[in-house]
């Protein structure tokens, strides 16, 4: 299987400092994806490589008139305090599809983020979303990791809960997993509780109870604002569908009359 890794422009390993790279793959609601687009987007990281792999769904994507084939990308922000991390964030509109597809992504893209930073990255944080029958306000952030240590200081924040079994599929799961078995570096994975509606493609309330986890631990400079603004669309379309469902039970509880079908 073949992967292409294409840079849009030259980083200096010598000026990377250690570095954390954040994954939000698409997966249930979209609440990893909106996640760490919404960070990156926040602290304007700029597009540094797309990533082409063969295992990707045949499906092009239109953005504004634009084609393009199916792509992983990395953004890039730098820090400019001396002691803080740089940070990758790795996003796309598909997953691998296959098993051999997820492993050989997770090798590859490991190999060439060591090759980059020559060794720099400090840790692989995966984000997700897990499926409840009830959530909380904000949703708990599950969490588990290949460094016991390591996970109990994303455990010290407000909101937070031991991932203690369970099953985390695709590539969200296996690639911390594999950069933490593989010694590139310890694998985490950060999922936010969530109840999928069937009216709403995204969970952004999820969503941001993952920005607000990533926004405190590596203390992160970045609003709320575009996630707050999608919560309120969320809430609208939830309202809407209440009352188009309390107006059917009404019509139903009025039809029950002699002739009815309803008893």
């Amino acid at each position: 299987m073949k992967i292409e890794f294409i840079k849009k422009f030259e980083l200096n390993p010598d000026e990377i400092k250690h570095s954390i790279v954040l994954i939000g793959w698409p997966g249930i609601a979209l609440v990893a994806k909106l996640a760490v687009s919404s960070i990156k987007d926040s602290v304007k990281a700029e597009e540094f490589l797309n990533i082409i792999s063969y295992d990707f769904p045949p499906k092009s994507n239109v953005e504004k008139g634009d084609l393009e084939i199916p792509m992983a990308k990395v953004y890039y922000k730098s820090n400019d305090q001396k002691d803080d991390y740089d940070f990758f964030f790795l996003t796309a509109n598909y997953q691998p599809q296959t098993s051999t597809g997820v492993f050989e992504f997770s090798q590859l893209f490991c190999e060439e983020m060591q090759k980059i930073t020559h060794d720099k990255v400090k840790m692989y944080v995966s984000t997700g979303a897990l499926v409840t029958e009830r959530i909380r306000d904000p949703p708990n952030v599950h969490i588990c990791g290949t460094d016991e240590n390591l996970v109990k200081t994303f455990l010290k924040i407000k909101n937070t809960k031991l991932m203690e079994t369970g099953v985390i599929a695709g590539a969200n799961g296996i690639l911390p997993a594999w950069a933490g078995a593989k010694g590139f570096a310890p694998g985490v994975c950060l999922l936010a509780e969530t109840l999928p509606l069937p009216m709403m493609s995204l969970d952004p309330r999820s969503s941001k109870a993952l920005v607000s986890l990533i926004k405190e631990y590596f203390s992160i400079n970045m609003n709320f604002k575009e996630l707050d603004k999608k919560i309120e669309e969320m809430e609208e379309v939830v309202e809407k569908y209440k009352q188009q469902a309390e107006h059917l039970m009404r019509g139903i509880d009025n039809d029950k009359g002699p002739d009815s079908y309803f008893r």
